[in-house]
């Protein structure tokens, strides 16, 4: 992903799940105490968090940070996560893309793992 579509997910995203909460970006910055111009900053794709803030934004909404920076095209609450361990979700993550063919050959392969 470019860093420019990147930091435009970022924003839409963060945006999208601060609406969804019913929130206003006056009283996000109040309780995370920001100023309201770097969350502005964030939302319109004009500035990046640090790791630190990234973490905390995902921790104060309830969603993840992967899927904050658009690594996740699905919107998990942490509390939505059944499988903790990174890797498995990504894995499960590009099966629900996948096509029908493949998922077929996966289950070939799965059955013949188990035998």
């Amino acid at each position: 992903m470019k860093a420019e579509n990147f930091h435009s997910e970022f924003g839409k995203r963060l945006r999208a799940v601060r609406k969804e909460k019913g929130l206003s970006q006056t009283a996000v910055c109040k309780v995370l105490k920001l100023p309201t111009s770097v969350l502005s900053g964030y939302e319109t794709g004009q500035r990046n968090p640090t790791i630190t803030r990234l973490k905390i934004l995902a921790d104060f909404y309830g969603v993840t940070t992967d899927w904050l920076i658009g690594r996740d095209r699905y919107m998990y609450h942490k509390s939505d996560l059944i499988i903790q361990e990174p890797r498995t979700n990504y894995f499960l993550n590009d099966l629900l893309d996948a096509s029908e063919e493949d998922l077929q050959k996966l289950q070939q392969l799965w059955e013949i793992i188990n035998e």
